[in-house]
């Protein structure tokens, strides 16, 4: 039996299950766990070192002995010579991670040159989407396990903690309520839900816009044109009136602003990608082709299922989700997804007067799943009859809205009055002497105030005249 094989690709290979055949004579533990967790089978080209590891891996899971023996006792006789060979050619198992990674990644050409002959045999774009799609995976796919034992974890926490070390970087949406609130990171999920027209379109391209000038941002907009979300965008980061701008009435002024404003474009690296029809797998393709770090889909009910996917319509929007959620943590890309809400049935009091509650998590639209995959989840809804701001008056549907921080894995939550700017597509926040969270004026709410405190969570409430965090 020949040691060697034309393919280099096997040098990396047989140093691999080498290593785990030399960490096994010398009661290396620590190095055995390491390589059966981070070595896939799939990636072993020759079948004997595949049998030597799922040997390896086999004896491992049942608690015995791995070792040359036992492994050579499993998979036959005949191989003794060939484990000899692979412990000679590997004196040592130090680069057992170094030879890991080429080994995978050796693997993952021979896989990716089997997709060219199905993309060679297709006719049409249909055709080629599900193989990029797979190729797409394929790039990103790293198969290293990371894990932690308690000393580890330790020696890490205090290395985050030391003074001198690099502080975290947070990813900020350019509203204070939740940049000082939130502890969101490339690779977290983050939906936005709203009722139709109530202005999640307008305040995710304000998020942005102003992330635009740290990231590259892709806005994948399955519902609204291109050219209709560049006038929107325009009249917000310029300030200019929307109506101007749909009627060509900008004036003199206007026009003098803009160019002052234009140096400030040229740092926003912002794409608006015209995604009707595309799949979850098209939006990671062309976000891995672009290379963002923050995507926006607007919105997540419109994504197109797999053409391979059944099951009913809830079903295919938590396939949805699972299959972005994954691609955030794969690639390390913050994905914030729009969600249309469940319409509320009207229903009267006794005064004659409409009862109507505040949207929750669980009026996401036609899947329970985004509340499960999101790291945070913000609702915007427009206010009520009863609704006041911090002066007393009553909020206008119209120049109003309410945002309520719904979940937050890692910060506080509770809502807020924001005043929009429609001619200027703009939020920002209410605020005064008293801090700017909601008041809730009717008693109603104040008790459904109380009733929602979550544990896990920091809440944002109001004690004694002042609004305060409350850490549980």
């Amino acid at each position: 039996m020949a040691l060697k094989d034309s393919r280099p690709s096997l040098e990396a290979e047989q140093a691999v299950v080498g290593s785990l055949l030399v960490a096994g004579s010398s009661g290396d533990a620590e190095t055995i766990r390491g390589l059966l967790s981070a070595v896939h089978e799939e990636d072993l080209l020759n079948p004997v070192n595949k049998a030597v590891f799922q040997a390896a891996r086999a004896l491992f899971r049942s608690g015995g002995a791995v070792d040359p023996i036992t492994i050579r006792d499993k998979i036959g006789g005949q191989y003794s010579d060939y484990l000899v060979q692979l412990m000679e050619i590997t004196p040592t198992t130090a680069n057992w991670p170094e030879w890991t990674r080429i080994t995978h990644e050796q693997a993952a050409v021979q896989r990716a040159r089997a997709l060219a002959e199905p993309l060679s045999l297709a006719v049409t774009l249909d055709d080629c989407r599900p193989v990029s799609a797979q190729l797409g995976r394929l790039l990103s796919d790293g198969r290293r396990l990371d894990a932690w034992t308690v000393p580890q974890l330790l020696d890490s926490f205090f290395e985050s903690q030391d003074p001198d070390a690099p502080k975290p970087e947070y990813v900020t949406f350019g509203l204070q309520v939740l940049d000082e609130g939130s502890y969101i990171e490339l690779g977290d999920v983050v939906v936005v839900g709203g009722y139709p027209s109530d202005g999640k379109t307008a305040l995710s391209m304000q998020m942005a816009w102003y992330m635009a000038k740290k990231y590259r941002v892709g806005f994948f907009s399955l519902e609204t044109a291109r050219r209709k979300l560049r006038d929107r965008m325009i009249a917000h980061a310029a300030g200019l009136d929307l109506a101007d701008i749909k009627r060509r009435e900008l004036s003199e002024a206007a026009w003098e602003d803009l160019a002052k404003r234009q140096a400030d474009f040229m740092k926003r690296d912002l794409t608006l990608v015209e995604a009707a029809g595309m799949s979850a797998a098209d939006i990671e393709t062309a976000s891995r082709a672009y290379g963002f770090q923050v995507i926006f889909i607007d919105y997540i009910q419109l994504v197109a299922p797999e053409k391979s996917s059944g099951g009913t319509r809830s079903e295919q929007v938590a396939a949805i989700s699972r299959a972005l959620h994954t691609f955030a943590q794969k690639t390390g890309t913050l994905v914030v997804e729009l969600a249309q809400l469940t319409r509320q049935e009207r229903k009267t009091g006794k005064d004659g007067q409409e009862v109507r509650r505040d949207p929750t998590m669980q009026d996401l639209k036609e899947s329970g799943q985004l509340e499960q995959d999101a790291d945070m989840i913000l609702l915007l809804f427009r206010p009520g009859p009863k609704d006041k701001g911090p002066d007393g008056k009553e909020l206008s549907e119209e120049d109003h809205r309410l945002l309520k921080i719904g979940k937050n894995k890692e910060g506080r939550w509770g809502d807020w009055v924001l005043r929009f700017d429609g001619g200027r597509q703009t939020f920002s926040v209410v605020t005064d002497s008293m801090g700017v969270m909601r008041k809730f004026q009717a008693e109603g709410r104040k008790a459904q105030a109380r009733n929602r405190r979550n544990p896990d969570q920091v809440e944002f409430t109001e004690l004694e005249g002042e609004h305060k965090d409350l850490p549980f």
